[in-house]
């Protein structure tokens, strides 16, 4: 698995499709961590939702690097559809991990001041939204959605009733909680048994559906 992870890694490097969601995450950031005296926690339910949306965006865009053919060869060197899954979703959570000690880190430069629990809680909420981000993506990829246009609607679709619709126990209960000071307890547990949930059932069923069309 570890292998298909630095072969994903080295195919999203060299097609350079990371750039634009990088590009537009990093100038979320800029823009976002720019007071100071801004609470920090809000400011992490903002920065938390676009790394969704750019998880989500680098997990489709590295799938769709390979033609079918190019698929075929790599699942024959893999010999599994697990381990081909699982290195994709190694790959976009380690994007997703730098991603994330750089928002940590400007965001305590901006703040002048070093708080351990409210760093954790932003680092935790910004993990769980790369997860469901990649859980997302993994079904709307080439591997299953042949047409891009196809890929993009339904990225689209579940990308906004992930993090708009309320009474979905997704993403949204922790974005609201965090954007508005509230308790975090609550929706930080139920994040993280749906977006633990979210990605195995996702790549579950991404797996038996790419068997039975095999």
């Amino acid at each position: 698995m570890l292998a298909m992870t630095r072969y994903y890694l080295a195919l999203l490097g060299h097609s350079q499709r990371y750039l634009p969601a990088i590009l537009v995450y990093l100038a979320v950031n800029t823009v976002l961590y720019t007071d100071p005296k801004s609470p920090l926690l809000p400011q992490y339910g903002i920065s938390a939702g676009s790394l969704l949306v750019v998880s989500c965006w680098l997990t489709i865009a590295m799938l769709d690097i390979e033609d079918p053919v190019q698929r075929l060869v790599t699942f024959s060197h893999a010999r599994r559809w697990r381990s081909i899954l699982g290195g994709a979703t190694l790959a976009v959570f380690g994007c997703a991990v730098a991603l994330i000690i750089v928002t940590l880190a400007w965001s305590m430069l901006r703040s002048g001041s070093f708080q351990a629990g409210t760093l954790a809680l932003g680092a935790a909420a910004h993990a769980l939204c790369a997860l469901f981000g990649i859980a997302i993506g993994l079904p709307c990829s080439r591997l299953l959605v042949a047409r891009v246009g196809w890929s993009v609607l339904a990225a689209i679709f579940a990308l906004a009733a992930v993090l708009l619709v309320k009474w979905l126990p997704l993403a949204n209960p922790l974005l609201r909680a965090l954007t508005s000071q509230r308790p975090l307890g609550g929706p930080l547990a139920l994040a993280v048994v749906t977006a633990v949930l979210g990605l195995l059932i996702s790549a579950t069923v991404v797996g038996r559906l790419l068997r039975r069309n095999a």
